[in-house]
């Protein structure tokens, strides 16, 4: 189980058993960009700060 995080929110969950990209793994969890900035209160998100905790 991979977890995707942002700074310390957990995006979403991903059961996977290769290593993948952060991109992959919001591809994955259907991320959508909009809806997390709303529903967090954010202006905007830097990509750069997305990880996997494996």
């Amino acid at each position: 189980m991979v977890k995707v995080m942002y700074e310390d929110i957990v995006v979403g969950e991903v059961v996977t058993n290769r290593s993948m990209t952060v991109y992959e793994a919001l591809e994955l969890i259907g991320f959508n960009e909009q809806e997390f900035i709303e529903a967090n209160g954010f202006d905007d998100i830097d990509y750069n700060d997305f990880k996997l905790v494996y």
